[in-house]
């Protein structure tokens, strides 16, 4: 089977609102090992469902260290979602940011770049035809800004509504087609005694993926591309509609006791250990939901949430694990080497088979090898006709971080119109947007 994330949408509509910079570094290099190798750093992601994900970074890292002809060693650091990007802010902002990082695309990459953070990758790339070569069309446009590509995307991510088969069978539900169903099957889930939807919003990001889901499904793409093209405000009536849908949700008991303050990992736990019916997410958990020792790891099916017009499937989802390099980097030749070894067919594999994680090149797979979770969020985000990349990937820290607030502050109870009338006052006072 070949496994082609698609990518073209997304890169399209991330492209618009990342392709223009405002006005337009410390790496490693400086230690050596005791055999006198240059010692560089790389950081990335790796929270505690990341385990099979950072298994493959440290197989590609063992690798190039060994193999390598630059002598250097590449040493790598791991930290959880929220002390990444506190941990890589304070790096940028000494100009002490490591050799090669983990980054999203778009509106939280483009600042970097406009400060000089972050180097060109451009001339690699287009040095090295068959790098370059093994990458999905429309895989660079989220991370470009005026021609010039400044990360290299491997995966890809969408997300999707997870739920308990069997939990559905025993209540004679099946996966709503209509967004009404969809409500059906909360309120029947409810009456059942059932927490319908493990919805985990300490992190405001969880409440603003599935605000934007819902805004998707009653708008399709043209809500999302009129707002990255800014001729469209956040307190336009699709998203108070959005939000109305969002808050009677959470009216009709839909999501857990202590929800508001209930971490990732938490809403997760409380889904495989069949607590919770329903758990809205991206597909980078699709691992953690099937490990070892998950009980109901072959009882777990995906649907997108129902559009309101069945012929405009749209979920929000971007290219994923992209990897940059500092612009201080004393070796960028070595850098881009390792970044390299990522989208060899052995680390694509990896992470396919080993950490379930969609990806972004044209390397063949086979079917037999990956997780059946895999294949089917693959089957579902190739019925999609576009995805929407997460908003605070497109407006950054600015905006996208204040959509997610909003959008937490309606899943707690909040009126819609007015919060959204907040945001979009924000957004016009907000001279970066």
């Amino acid at each position: 089977m070949t496994n082609r994330i698609k990518v073209l949408k997304v890169a399209a509509v991330a492209a618009a609102a990342a392709v223009a910079l405002a006005g337009c570094g410390g790496g490693g290099g400086g230690a050596s090992t005791s055999d006198g190798k240059k010692v560089m750093n790389a950081m990335f992601i790796g929270g505690t469902a990341d385990k099979a994900l950072i298994d493959v970074v440290r197989e590609v890292t063992d690798e190039f260290n060994e193999k390598n002809e630059f002598n250097v060693e590449m040493r790598i650091e791991t930290y959880e979602n929220e002390q990444y990007k506190t941990k890589l802010a304070s790096l940028m902002a000494s100009n002490s940011q490591p050799d090669v990082f983990f980054t999203w695309s778009s509106g939280y990459l483009r600042p970097f770049v406009a400060g000089k953070k972050v180097l060109d990758l451009t001339p690699f790339l287009e040095a090295d035809a068959e790098w370059k070569g093994r990458f999905n069309d429309g895989v660079f446009g989220p991370v470009t800004f005026d021609d010039k590509i400044y990360a290299v995307p491997h995966g890809a991510a969408v997300a999707v509504m997870y739920y308990n088969t069997k939990i559905f069978a025993d209540q004679g539900l099946e996966a709503p087609t209509t967004y009404a169903e969809f409500v059906d099957v909360v309120t029947k889930l409810k009456a059942a005694g059932i927490t319908p939807l493990s919805a985990p919003v300490k992190d405001a990001w969880i409440a603003g993926q599935l605000l934007q889901q819902i805004g998707n499904a009653d708008a399709g793409i043209a809500l999302f591309d009129e707002t990255v093209a800014l001729t469209a405000k956040w307190n336009d009536p699709r998203y108070v509609a959005a939000g109305e849908k969002l808050k009677d949700l959470q009216g009709l008991g839909a999501f857990p006791d202590g929800y508001l303050g209930m971490t990732n990992d938490e809403g997760r736990d409380l889904f495989t250990s069949g607590k919770a019916a329903m758990y809205y997410m991206g597909s980078w958990d699709m691992s953690a939901l099937t490990g070892d020792g998950v009980a109901i790891k072959d009882d777990i099916d995906v649907f997108n949430i129902p559009p309101a017009n069945p012929g405009e499937n749209v979920a929000v989802g971007d290219v994923d694990l992209a990897y940059a390099v500092g612009a201080n980097t004393k070796n960028a030749d070595a850098a881009a080497a390792y970044i390299k070894l990522f989208s060899d067919t052995t680390a694509q594999e990896g992470f396919a088979y080993d950490a379930s994680y969609l990806i972004s090149t044209n390397t063949e797979l086979d079917e037999a090898k990956l997780n059946p979770l895999f294949i089917k969020i693959n089957a579902l985000q190739q019925d999609l006709t576009a995805v929407t990349p997460w908003f605070d990937r497109v407006f950054g820290a600015g905006e996208g971080v204040e959509f997610n607030n909003a959008a937490q502050a309606i899943i707690a109870g909040q009126d819609p119109a007015s919060r959204l009338d907040e945001l979009q006052t924000f957004a016009e006072a907000n001279a970066e947007r």
